[in-house]
């Protein structure tokens, strides 16, 4: 297909992603799949440009302020260059009152323009599962940080590889692997997953446990715990319970104690702007107050379930204080049950991850 016509259906895509509150990863692939007529080449050139002007959006609109968004994809071709004379935020590719609400922005904001890798968990023996790759075409690197990550050096298409078929290899970035770490369980532990999703962190903590005790997936979405069950099977843990009634449950198993219970919580997702450039534009200093409150409110709910001397682990893939450190500070003032064993934060300035917070947290009494 000619050059012009793709950067016309560019424009499509780009102006669907500007209306919508759905992620631009989303709308490209419904797009991508509804139009058949497009070749690999075509869908290459066309994935590249909607990314290359997303990363510049704000550079772009600053430079060439009567640029039309057809104008921007031409002008997106040669990265625009950053001056001293950008604002900040302009320069960090950010919404000017973000940089308040992150500690360092002159080292963190950079960092989130740059490109992220691909990063797998190997189950299993890394450099095993790593020459089984290879042996599939798949080349790969280990991690610099965690014992079980591998970074793909060029995307494949996984569901074509047997690795992955056979649960050897999830998709899971370094940063997630190393705040579920920082929970520190163990085999024999029962963990309670109060907002599983599909299950990323259910997975390594069984993987950690070496398929040995409980842990109990809840989350509200029913569909969410069903694409959790799928993975557990292909990656052989058969620990993971599930379940969308926590209170039903648990007076079913009165008996059970939970020496961990994990809230990874709704979030921002400030910490994953390298890999979603269109969210930096849709969040709201509105939407991050109301977010702080239903983490404070689930917080609160899931630390009644912690056994004595069990342990709040509080997890985000977020960079900002107000759903990190402030939000921890705050529950710890409410809550003297419970004391401040560690925290962490992993970002792409400080650990080359994705930006995660993690606190750990003990009751006392």
């Amino acid at each position: 297909m000619q050059e012009n016509r793709l950067k016309d259906l560019a424009e499509t895509v780009l102006t669907e992603i500007n209306q919508t509150a759905r992620p631009a990863s989303e709308v490209l692939n419904t797009f991508t799949r509804t139009h058949r007529f497009l070749g690999a080449k075509d869908r290459r050139f066309l994935t590249e440009t909607v990314w290359r002007v997303l990363r510049q959006k704000a550079r772009l609109a600053y430079c060439y302020p009567s640029a039309s968004l057809r104008e921007q994809i031409d002008l997106s071709e040669r990265p625009v260059p950053m001056s001293d004379d950008m604002p900040k935020a302009v320069r960090w590719e950010v919404p000017a009152w973000i940089p308040a609400h992150i500690n360092q922005p002159e080292t963190e904001l950079p960092a989130l323009l740059e490109t992220p890798p691909i990063v797998l968990r190997a189950n299993g023996r890394r450099e095993e599962i790593r020459q089984k790759l290879k042996e599939e075409g798949i080349e790969t690197a280990p991690t610099a940080l965690s014992p079980y990550g591998l970074i793909l050096q060029k995307r494949v298409n996984l569901n074509n590889s047997l690795c992955y078929r056979q649960g050897l290899v999830e998709v899971q970035d370094e940063g997630s692997q190393l705040s579920a770490m920082q929970a520190g369980v163990q085999a024999g532990d029962c963990v309670l997953d109060y907002c599983a999703g599909a299950g990323g962190k259910s997975l390594i903590f069984a993987q950690l446990m070496q398929n040995n005790g409980r842990i109990l997936a809840h989350d509200v979405s029913a569909r969410s715990l069903k694409e959790l069950s799928k993975r557990a099977t292909r990656a052989g843990v058969s620990i993971i319970e599930t379940t969308t009634n926590l209170p039903a449950w648990q007076k079913m198993h009165l008996s059970v104690q939970w020496t961990h219970v994990v809230v990874d919580a709704p979030c921002s997702g400030t910490g994953t702007w390298r890999r979603c450039p269109d969210a930096r534009w849709k969040l709201t200093e509105e939407q991050v107050k109301a977010l702080c409150r239903k983490q404070a409110q689930i917080l609160s709910k899931a630390s009644a379930y912690v056994a004595p001397n069990g342990r709040l682990v509080y997890i985000t893939c977020s960079l900002l204080t107000d759903e990190n450190s402030k939000q921890i500070q705050h529950f710890l003032k409410k809550n003297t049950a419970f004391k401040l064993c560690s925290h962490k934060q992993f970002s792409p300035a400080r650990t080359r991850t994705d930006g995660f917070f993690c606190a750990v947290m003990q009751r006392v009494r």
